[in-house]
């Protein structure tokens, strides 16, 4: 089993994507949303999800629901959540999903820094 210890976003890492966050429209919210559970639905049927796999599915299952149950977010929160989303789906991002046991690692990292980054902008929906 993986850990996710074992990959750390650098501050090299965060401004870069502090950039691409930038440049996201969330008017694409929707077109980014609906590859999601495809996505998940392609990991289920792999089977045999590990504890870092289980934990991501739950935190974009979260950031789901936060972009759905509060429409008036701040633009900036909501280009933050779209990027996690875009990140998770993208199955080449810097540790390519298809290595088993390590290739959701950044995809967690990632997500975690996001949800860390809006947790004070948010209603109380996201776990501790």
């Amino acid at each position: 089993m993986s850990d996710p210890k074992l990959f750390q976003l650098t501050d090299e890492d965060k401004s870069h994507y502090r950039e691409i966050i930038e440049k996201i429209d969330p008017a694409h919210s929707l077109s980014i949303t609906r590859v999601i559970g495809s996505k998940i639905s392609g990991m289920l049927d792999e089977g045999n999800l590990n504890s870092v796999e289980v934990a991501l599915i739950d935190d974009i299952t979260i950031l789901m629901g936060i972009l759905k149950l509060n429409p008036e977010l701040p633009k900036s929160v909501v280009k933050k959540i779209l990027f996690a989303m875009m990140y998770f789906v993208d199955e080449n991002d810097e540790i390519p999903d298809v290595i088993p046991g390590y290739g959701y690692l950044d995809d967690i990292k990632v997500v975690e820094w996001v949800i860390n980054d809006i947790r004070d902008q948010i209603p109380p929906l996201v776990k501790s």
